[in-house]
């Protein structure tokens, strides 16, 4: 797996073998409850999305189990906002990480299989 990082404006996400990294400023990480970096291993990661934002920009988010839900994207420390013209690369980033996760449960269940 190639490492793939993705930049927005609030933040960015490194893809990592070990999970996703997220790094934010720190008044942004402080207003997410999170650190400055943010690790959250492959096991917790559920699956990433593309939404559309109030005012019509790309956010990338990304579904943690045993995440508390947030009420506002805004504080989301799994989001990251992007700009328009990078929802192309957008998209690439959650494919990638939705193909990572499937990949991971597969190795999973063959390993329950094995046991």
């Amino acid at each position: 797996m190639a490492g793939m990082h993705l930049v927005g404006t609030n933040g960015s996400i490194d893809l990592t073998l070990d999970g996703l990294i997220f790094r934010r400023t720190t008044s942004a990480a402080a207003s997410r409850g999170v650190a400055r970096l943010h690790h959250v291993d492959w096991a917790r990661v559920d699956r990433a999305t593309i939404v559309t934002s109030g005012k019509g920009k790309p956010v990338v988010e990304i579904q943690v189990a045993g995440a508390p839900h947030v009420e506002s994207r805004r504080h989301d420390p799994h989001a990251v906002k992007v700009k328009r013209r990078m929802l192309d690369d957008a998209q690439l980033f959650v494919d990638q990480v939705n193909s990572e996760v499937a990949t991971r449960r597969r190795w999973d269940a063959a390993a329950a299989v094995d046991a």
